[in-house]
């Protein structure tokens, strides 16, 4: 419940707003009782791409202890999480070619949806995540060779 007090053209309100669904409120104004439906402001979504930046897996950061990460082989490297967020999709397979700039997901974070991006001319070796899957910065994400 929320109380407010408030003036319109000079006279004093006092309201109690109880939301009671998804978009209804039960308002109460001097003592007067109303059912409203409220609207919701759409806050626009803006898509930037994030490129990896090429790393050496021998400099790679070691996994958090509770996090078991799969072990690459010799010729393959990993695409991992340049932030914290959840996976919206993914736009490659297992096998599949990809070229530099090419999208290999879609994470969102912190409300905005960010592509990942290929650095260089890959071919997908294995997708460790898929849509709907909440992922920390730093976890792998695609092995590429």
């Amino acid at each position: 419940m929320e109380k407010l007090k408030f003036k319109i053209n000079g006279t004093a309100y006092e309201a109690e707003v109880n939301e009671t669904g998804d978009n209804t409120a039960e308002v109460e104004i001097n003592g007067k009782k109303y059912s409203v439906e409220i609207e919701h402001e759409h806050k626009a979504v803006i898509n930037r791409p994030v490129v990896v930046p090429k790393s050496n897996n021998s400099q790679a950061a070691a996994p958090a202890a509770n996090t078991p990460k799969p072990a690459s082989s010799a010729g393959s490297r990993t695409i991992k999480s340049p932030l914290p967020g959840c996976i919206l999709s993914v736009a490659v397979a297992e096998g599949q070619a990809v070229k530099r700039g090419q999208v290999l997901l879609t994470l969102e974070s912190m409300k905005m949806a960010n592509e990942v991006l290929a650095d260089k001319d890959y071919t997908v070796k294995k997708v460790l995540v898929q849509a709907g899957q909440n992922v920390m910065q730093g976890d792998v994400l695609v092995e590429v060779e």
